[in-house]
């Protein structure tokens, strides 16, 4: 186990231990793209996945951590092998964080669902949420939120990395921000982004959510809204004319 940290204010204080979790969900796939339920589908990054994870990388190319626990999930552990290049690190897979058993639902995309009942409870009222013959979002919290107690007695120090899926991910800030599960979609967690959890034995805090690889992927959805509106209102115009 490592020395506790000398305070350099007063060399007769020892400063408590920290540890910190650096939260990485996946690059891109083409399912994603597509917005098409992936569920443990074996989908590979894209060209696009690749290219923001490698760009991660390089971000965190000064950044040591000691080890990446990674979702068992293929788009997961590429994920995790890019990380890990030019670093002698373990990667190590965890089936208590790979993606929610969306049931029935794999495969098909998110505009056919959402038209169905429970889809809309899901995002209204995640605690209620169950895909057809799916997982409980309270059951994906429980086993996000217990792997992440693990990590905090195994690693009394140090950082780690931890690669997951956008709800694992989001369900775990939930949890250590103290927030309600139905606030669950209330944030983004987008492909190729960093949270950062950060613990020292006194208090548990998040330090970040969703840092983008490039600025303007923090635009990237409401950008496809403002090309859409602006395409209906241009449509309109000429219809009028």
């Amino acid at each position: 186990m490592k020395k506790p940290l000398i305070s350099f204010q007063n060399p007769f204080i020892v400063a408590p231990p920290m540890l910190e979790i650096i939260l990485v969900r996946h690059g891109q796939t083409d399912w994603n793209r597509d917005r098409r339920v992936m569920g443990a589908r074996p989908i590979p990054l894209n060209t696009q996945g690749k290219r923001e994870i490698t760009q991660m990388a390089q971000l965190l190319s000064d950044v040591e951590f000691e080890i990446i626990y990674t979702s068992p999930l293929m788009r997961a552990f590429q994920t995790s092998r890019i990380l890990s290049r030019g670093r002698s690190v373990k990667v190590e897979k965890v089936p208590e964080i790979q993606e929610i058993d969306y049931g029935e639902w794999v495969g098909r995309t998110f505009e056919d669902i959402s038209k169905e009942k429970m889809f809309k409870t899901y995002y209204a009222s995640p605690k209620e949420a169950q895909a057809p013959g799916g997982e409980k979002m309270t059951e994906v919290i429980k086993r996000g939120v217990s792997f992440i107690e693990t990590l905090k007695k195994k690693h009394k120090d140090g950082r780690v990395v931890v690669v997951s899926h956008a709800d694992v991910i989001k369900s775990i800030l939930i949890h250590y921000m103290d927030l309600d599960l139905n606030d669950l979609h209330k944030f983004r967690v987008d492909n190729g982004s960093v949270s950062l959890l950060f613990f020292d034995g006194e208090s548990t805090r998040v330090l970040s959510i969703n840092c983008p690889v490039t600025v303007g992927k923090v635009f990237e959805v409401t950008d496809e809204n403002h090309k859409h509106l602006k395409a209906k209102k241009n449509n309109f115009f000429t219809l009028i004319q």
